[in-house]
């Protein structure tokens, strides 16, 4: 765990002061191991002979990440001008250091840490925990900090000492580091240990002061009238380390020990994990490879883009959309350029049939142009129909339509017009590569127009979906791959919002199917009545009414109290669903036909 662990205590003579750290050093080449990897052979080429050889060497300390002499000497200077109380080490002896080989980690205590920029953090901390940042009772745990100044947890403490003034000594140990979660997330575990440690400490200390009371009463000393100056000045107090105060000479070591076990089973404890649901391929199609089909922004550039609205305004909201021509290598690239637009359970295509297929069956549909839609179908207007017509298609249609002057009907664009250079465009060259393909593909469209003969109305405004696609698409600045990303984030995030409606729905079917389940109106009109205090508003609700996740509550009506309307009705319900979604009534539409067999996706339960 990347932390400072500290004792802190208040002087009666200098304030507060930091009397021991314990910090970890790691090596640095398990960083380069990361990135680099003959840095991973480095480390296991090491023998001990060498780790013998560079903790010898003048410049380097201790065996993992090596600290200057320049440094510690420096640290070590900054402790001459303390008293015993405030001095954990004497000047010549230079702390604890515990080696983790496994982990190529040292753990050194010392007087100060030995950069300066974290004494200057550790200073800080402690004179906020032994001055202003204290917790009711003066003694117990409490956080502080910030980003720029660390983030701490400290517990403060008293250790009895007849020579202090009002018999008791004042610490505290910090925990300082610059992650906030785990910090945060660590709190119980370091409560607990630091209590176990305090205690020890409060244990060992309150033994030494009792016996030193049964000697004598310090008590009735100070409270002696008539003392002589010698006596004074030693009841009054001079003073004394940790070690004699809790009647331990190893008590330093024993709180090295302490302080690194902390650091070490907090770095195990918690650790990152990236936690998921499904993976994203199980409701999207991977747009990373498009196959024969085109990207994104050249099937935007390529139908225009009222066209692109268009259709895939229809294909948000479970309508079908019909590629019909004469170029099956066209209708197929066009279709498969549709897939990572839509999610997998909503997207049901097939790419070249001889005759129509139902919408339930298949909602993106390739047909021949001599195939013709039946009237009834037509008439729903649950489809959008798009022509997919040869420029040299369309010229002599033009020219037909000169010479016999014939009204132009939808029946005219089925003329069976060969084309040579349209078979030669379908015919896929042997030996070329996918990118090659790609290519033939965007020069055979060039030779195509396309034109929406036939839809059903549309709403006035489309899914929110259909926007944020259309916005990434039109952004020339976002990479193909970015722009990939960024359409399977948008849909992955509504897919999420599917399966909140679909809950909620099913929360709805369970209150209507069970209403013995939900209590009973009168009942809760009466509650209401003889405990509420509040007098009840016209148009006033309440509080449980107007939360989005308590359907199966708001499902049946409680009644009136002085007919006033204590229940929202469904569409009032619905609005705040949508208001908790953030979505619209024009999303509607999208989430109830994404919700639709949602369920089927890999087998898996949504709810």
């Amino acid at each position: 765990m990347n932390a400072i662990v500290s004792i802190c205590h208040f002087c009666e003579l200098h304030g507060p002061s930091v009397v021991f750290c314990t910090q970890a050093f790691r090596d640095l080449l398990d960083l380069d191991a990361l990135t680099d990897a003959g840095a991973l052979e480095i480390l296991n080429s090491r023998n001990l002979e060498d780790e013998e050889q560079l903790k010898a060497e003048e410049t380097n300390l201790w065996k993992y990440g090596r600290i200057h002499k320049e440094t510690y000497a420096r640290s070590k200077s900054t402790s001459n001008d303390t008293c015993v109380a405030c001095r954990s080490f004497s000047h010549i002896q230079p702390g604890f250091i515990s080696n983790d080989d496994s982990a190529r980690v040292s753990y050194v205590s010392a007087q100060y840490p030995l950069q300066s920029e974290l004494y200057i953090l550790v200073r800080e901390a402690c004179i906020r925990s032994l001055s202003c940042e204290v917790c009711p009772g003066r003694e117990g745990p409490i956080y502080f900090g910030d980003e720029s100044r660390g983030h701490v947890v400290s517990h403060t403490f008293f250790l009895r000492d007849v020579q202090a003034r009002g018999f008791q000594r004042w610490y505290s140990i910090l925990i300082l580091m610059k992650d906030k979660m785990l910090l945060l997330n660590s709190w119980p575990f370091i409560v607990r240990h630091l209590r176990q440690t305090i205690t020890h400490l409060q244990e060992n200390a309150y033994k030494v002061y009792q016996n030193e009371e049964s000697k004598v009463s310090h008590r009735s000393l100070r409270s002696a009238v008539f003392m002589d100056n010698f006596r004074k000045q030693r009841v009054t107090g001079q003073p004394r380390s940790l070690s004699e105060l809790v009647g331990e000479r190893e008590v330093w070591q024993h709180l090295h020990s302490s302080f690194t076990w902390l650091l070490k089973a907090g770095g195990l404890r918690l650790q990152e994990r990236l936690i998921e649901g499904p993976p994203v391929n199980i409701y999207i199609a991977d747009g990373s490879g498009t196959g024969n089909g085109l990207s994104v922004r050249e099937l935007y550039n390529t139908l225009g883009g009222s066209i692109f609205h268009r259709m895939m305004h229809h294909l948000l909201i479970g309508r079908q959309v019909i590629l019909r021509g004469s170029s099956t290598k066209i209708i197929s690239a066009l279709i498969h350029s549709l897939q990572p637009l839509l999610p997998k359970h909503c997207y049901k295509a097939i790419q070249f049939s001889p005759h129509y297929i139902a919408g339930t069956s298949c909602n993106i549909l390739g047909l021949q142009s001599l195939v013709n839609i039946p009237q009834a179908v037509l008439e729903t207007g649950n489809l959008c129909l798009i022509e997919i017509i040869s420029k040299k298609e369309n010229s002599d249609i033009q020219d037909t339509y000169n010479k016999t002057n014939l009204p132009r009907t939808s029946s005219v664009i089925n003329f069976n017009v060969k084309n040579k250079e349209l078979e030669t465009a379908d015919n896929i060259k042997p030996g070329n590569t996918e990118a090659t393909e790609a290519e033939d593909i965007v020069e055979s469209i060039k030779k195509f127009t396309f034109k929406i003969t036939d839809e059903g109305s549309l709403p006035s405004r489309p899914p929110q979906v259909l926007n944020r696609i259309e916005s990434a698409v039109c952004n020339s600045t976002i990479t193909p791959s970015a722009l990939m990303i960024y359409i399977s984030t948008v849909i992955y995030e509504w897919i999420n919002k599917v399966k909140v409606w679909i809950h909620v729905q099913n929360l709805k079917k369970m209150s209507n199917s069970h209403p013995e389940r939900i209590p009973s109106p009168v009942n809760y009109s009466q509650s209401v009545t003889r405990t509420s205090p509040i007098p009840i508003l016209r148009g006033s609700t309440n509080s449980l009414s107007r939360s989005p996740v308590m359907p199966a509550f708001r499902s049946a009506s409680p009644g009136t109290l002085n007919s006033v309307p204590q229940e929202l009705t469904p569409q009032d319900e619905r609005h705040q669903l949508l208001a908790a979604l953030g979505s619209t009534e024009w999303d509607v539409p999208l989430l109830e036909f994404w919700a639709k067999n949602f369920n089927q996706i890999s087998g898996q339960e949504v709810c």
